[in-house]
């Protein structure tokens, strides 16, 4: 896991209380490109839609941990590392 500054680590549990709001039971997390992700959603399964939160792209990936590791959030098979974009499918 890299190591991040004091100003760092403070956007980083921003986004964390965004995304945590809006996490429900049987949600998926991950990070992709918006116009990527809307395409594989249509193609895979129409009935899913999914929620965005702009982060920076060296943030994702610890972000994304953090709920797969300690909240226990299933991670999505559209997840790809460093996107500028956390999502949340349900």
């Amino acid at each position: 896991m890299a190591l991040f500054n004091p100003l760092q680590v403070k956007e980083i549990n921003e986004i964390i209380a965004s995304v945590t709001k809006a996490i429900k039971p049987k949600c998926e997390i991950g990070a992709n490109d918006k116009t990527l992700l809307n395409a594989l959603l249509k193609t895979h399964d129409p009935k899913k839609k999914a929620t965005y939160f702009k982060c920076k792209r060296e943030y994702s990936e610890t972000i994304v941990s953090h709920f797969v590791k300690d909240k226990g959030v299933t991670k999505s098979r559209f997840h790809k590392n460093s996107q500028a974009y956390i999502f949340i499918v349900t």
